[in-house]
C-alpha cells in the first residue's frame, strides 16, 4: 500500500512539476504573457467582450493564481480552449493522442524485436571476425541522427521500391492495410537510432552474464547455444535494458514529435508545430501536460516490470526499514 501511495504521489508530482514549469516559461517567454496573446494589439479592453475573455482567463491575477486556476480546470478535464480555432484543448489532444501512441509504441516493438537479438548476435560472435557485422549494423544505427533516417527511407521505399506513400497517416479505424503502410516508415525512423543503443546494451550485459557459473555449466552439459542465450543469458541481461528503455522514453517521444513532422502525420508533433507558428498557449500547456502524463505512466510500468523481472529488489524492498544488528555470538 505504501508503494502504491509512493507511485501515485511521484506522478502526481511530476505532473504538477512539470505542468507549472511550462506554464511559468510560457507566461515569460512572451512579452507580456498569454495577456499579449489573448488580447492582442487594438482590442478594446473595455469592451464587455474583452472583459468576458479576461474573466474566463483570469488575466487580472498574476501567474501563480492562473496557473492554480488552470490545475483545478485541469482536473476537471477542461484544459481550456485554443486561442486559434476557439476548440477546446482536450478535444484537440485526444483526437490526435491515438495517433502518437500508435507509432511510439510500434517504434518500441520494432526496437525491442530487432535489437535484441543485434545484441545476442554480438554478444555470441564476440571475438570472431564476423562478430564485427552486428557490432558496425549497431553502431551504424547509434550514430545517425533520427531526422536524417526518414529521408533516406522515403527516398529507397517510397520513391525508388514505390512500397509505401512517402507521407499520410490512415487510422486503423479505416483502414488494416493501409495503416500498416503508413505506419511502416514512420516506425522504423523512430526505432532505428533506439536499436543501436538497445542492441549494445544487450551485448555488454550478456557478455557479463556469460562468465557466470550457471551459464558455463549450461555450456558444459553439451546445450545449444542459441538455447543457452534464449534461456540462460536473455533474462539477467535483459534487467538493464529495462531501465535503459524507461530512461530513453523521453527521446522516444521528442523522436515520434519529429518523425510526425517529417511524415506529415497529424499527430501530436504537427500539433505542436501548428501551436508554436501561432502561438497558442493554451494548446501548447496542455500538449506538455499529456507528454508528461505520458511519459511518468510509462515509466511507472517500467519500474513494475523491473521490481517483477528481478528478485534481489523484491527482497531489498522487504528488508528496507529494518534496523540492523550485529550478529551474536554462539
Amino acid at each position: 500500500m505504501k508503494a502504491l501511495v509512493a507511485v501515485l504521489l511521484k506522478i502526481v508530482t511530476s505532473i504538477l512539476a512539470v505542468t507549472f514549469a511550462v506554464f511559468v516559461g510560457v507566461e515569460v517567454s512572451i512579452w507580456g504573457g498569454f495577456r499579449t496573446v489573448v488580447l492582442p494589439g487594438g482590442f478594446d479592453e473595455s469592451s464587455p467582450r474583452a472583459q468576458a475573455i479576461i474573466e474566463q482567463y483570469h488575466l487580472d491575477h498574476n501567474v501563480v493564481v492562473r496557473y492554480g486556476h488552470w490545475i483545478v480546470d485541469a482536473l476537471n478535464g477542461d484544459f481550456g480552449r485554443s486561442t486559434r480555432g476557439g476548440v477546446a484543448v482536450s478535444e484537440v489532444l485526444t483526437h490526435r493522442l491515438s495517433i502518437s501512441l500508435e507509432l511510439m509504441l510500434a517504434g518500441v516493438l520494432l526496437t525491442v524485436l530487432v535489437g535484441i537479438p543485434m545484441g545476442l548476435w554480438a554478444a555470441a560472435w564476440s571475438g570472431r571476425r564476423a562478430g564485427a557485422i552486428p557490432n558496425s549494423i549497431l553502431g551504424l544505427a547509434q550514430s545517425i541522427p533520427v531526422y536524417i533516417t526518414p529521408v533516406f527511407l522515403i527516398w529507397i521505399f517510397a520513391v525508388e521500391l514505390q512500397w509505401v506513400p512517402a507521407a499520410g497517416w490512415v487510422r486503423l479505424t479505416t483502414s488494416l492495410s493501409g495503416n500498416l503502410q503508413t505506419l511502416f516508415m514512420p516506425a522504423m525512423a523512430l526505432a532505428f537510432a533506439e536499436i543501436g543503443i538497445v542492441g549494445r546494451i544487450i551485448r555488454a550485459d550478456a557478455l557479463r552474464v556469460m562468465q557466470s557459473d550457471f551459464v558455463v555449466a549450461a555450456v558444459g552439459k553439451g546445450l545449444k547455444p542459441s538455447y543457452v542465450l534464449f534461456r540462460h543469458v536473455l533474462r539477467p541481461a535483459s534487467l538493464g535494458l529495462l531501465n535503459v528503455v524507461g530512461l530513453n522514453i523521453g527521446s522516444l517521444l521528442s523522436g515520434a514529435v519529429i518523425v510526425e513532422i517529417l511524415f506529415g502525420i497529424g499527430g501530436l508533433g504537427q500539433v505542436l508545430l501548428e501551436a508554436s507558428l501561432s502561438r497558442d498557449l493554451y494548446l501548447l500547456v496542455g500538449l506538455a501536460t499529456y507528454l508528461v502524463v505520458i511519459y511518468t505512466v510509462l515509466n511507472t510500468i517500467v519500474d513494475l516490470l523491473v521490481f517483477l523481472a528481478d528478485p534481489r529488489i523484491r527482497r531489498g524492498g522487504s528488508q528496507r526499514g529494518k534496523r540492523w544488528s550485529p550478529p551474536t555470538k554462539a
